[in-house]
């Protein structure tokens, strides 16, 4: 059996379009054309592919199961072909970003959406991590967008984010029955919970006092898990526990000072103007061109 991709291709049109003559009219071939390669494939596999009902050919059920299986090889086959045709135009095949994962998932995965959508040819590659280098992400990792609190060289920097950190604990914590305004000696008797990062080769952590008493963990799920437990207080992002100061799970702390921390997130790339078109997208759909937001 020597079906061909072409064969299979010549089938698909013919379903899709809803007979032979459009078929052929689509894939610039006559129509005896795609008659005859209709029928060698069904000979080549020993199975009707189509009936006749009237003067329109319908798949049979055994068609319609192969064609089910052979699309997502067609599909693939064809963003192959755009593929190349991108990279011999000069457009990227892939963009690699890398981001915090302070960073709002609802704004990454909507941006990546909008995208995908705009380029379904160019493949999207996503690294994320706590406290992530820019220098180590574009020379180890590759990327060519990196959204980060930590910038260690020139780029293209663009303020995008300002998230909002609150001191939380959960509504039954010891530090919550101290009746008055909370001091950083009365928050050093109690386990603070900090996100660590071991990349870059070194440990990366939220401030803290050295002497204070930690409990590390490697994400902001992890965080807010633990503050829940009523183990630890911790500094977290306000968006993201925004439900359970609502509902009094969670309290901010009433403290002396510093009642909230901010943490600026920035877009840092390459030159843009020696980027491709592909990367520029992605960046301003990340926010590359909109005024600084506090979240």
């Amino acid at each position: 059996m020597d079906t061909t991709l072409d064969a299979w291709h010549i089938l698909q049109t013919v379903v899709q379009l809803g007979g032979f003559a459009p078929a052929a009219k689509q894939l610039n071939r006559s129509q005896s054309t795609i008659s005859y390669a209709i029928g060698r494939l069904q000979e080549q596999l020993g199975l009707r592919l189509f009936e006749m009902h009237g003067r329109k050919a319908r798949l049979t059920e055994v068609g319609r199961l192969l064609l089910a299986d052979a699309e997502p090889i067609l599909d693939g086959f064809h963003r192959l072909e755009q593929r190349a045709r991108l990279m011999a135009s000069g457009g990227a095949s892939e963009v690699r970003l890398s981001v915090d994962c302070i960073f709002p998932e609802d704004r990454l995965f909507a941006a990546l959406t909008a995208f995908s959508r705009a380029f379904p040819h160019v493949r999207t590659i996503l690294r994320q991590g706590a406290f992530l280098s820019a220098d180590t992400e574009f020379s180890l990792h590759k990327a060519q967008i990196c959204i980060t609190g930590l910038i260690t060289r020139e780029l293209f920097v663009k303020p995008i984010l300002m998230i909002r950190l609150l001191a939380v604990v959960r509504r039954d914590h010891p530090l919550l029955s101290i009746r008055r305004r909370l001091s950083r000696s009365d928050l050093m008797q109690h386990m603070l919970v900090v996100i660590e990062s071991l990349a870059s080769g070194g440990l990366k952590h939220q401030p803290r006092h050295p002497a204070q008493s930690m409990l590390p963990v490697g994400s902001i799920e992890s965080a807010i898990a633990a503050v829940r437990s009523g183990l630890c207080f911790g500094w977290l992002p306000e968006y993201r526990i925004q439900a359970e100061l609502d509902s009094g799970d969670f309290v901010a702390l009433p403290l002396t000072a510093g009642l909230t921390r901010e943490l600026r997130l920035n877009l840092v790339c390459k030159e843009l103007s020696a980027s491709s078109s592909e990367v520029n997208a992605l960046a301003e759909l990340l926010g590359m061109s909109h005024a600084m937001e506090v979240i």
